[in-house]
């Protein structure tokens, strides 16, 4: 995930809500990657007007979760998804500013 830049950043992660960190420059976007051999493909978490949340896979194709009550649970289906699959999940949130990474561990959600 280290390759990433703030422009790819916009089109590739989750806007967050309540931003981690301080102002001026908090992370404001959470990157989920997925890796698989030489494929490779970025995760984005959507939430519908129902207050559902879902997936949007960017690069893999025939992906799907469904939807879900609650945020963690989406995130946690995605880990049990990638792992049965043998996909390497990575997740961080990200400042859109400075690119500066503050990783996330998948196993303690």
């Amino acid at each position: 995930m280290n390759k990433d830049t703030p422009t790819d950043i916009a089109s590739i992660g989750t806007p967050e809500l309540n931003y981690i960190g301080n102002f001026p420059e908090p992370f404001d976007v959470t990157l989920i990657k997925l890796e698989k051999g030489r494929n490779s493909g970025h995760v984005k978490l959507l939430k519908t007007e129902h207050n559902l949340y879902r997936s949007e896979f960017i690069g893999i194709d025939d992906a799907a979760l469904g939807t879900f009550t609650s945020r963690n649970g989406l995130v946690r289906a995605l880990r049990d998804w990638s792992e049965k699959n043998g996909w390497k999940i990575e997740m961080a949130h990200v400042s859109s500013q400075t690119g500066a990474r503050l990783d996330v561990n998948l196993s303690a959600i």
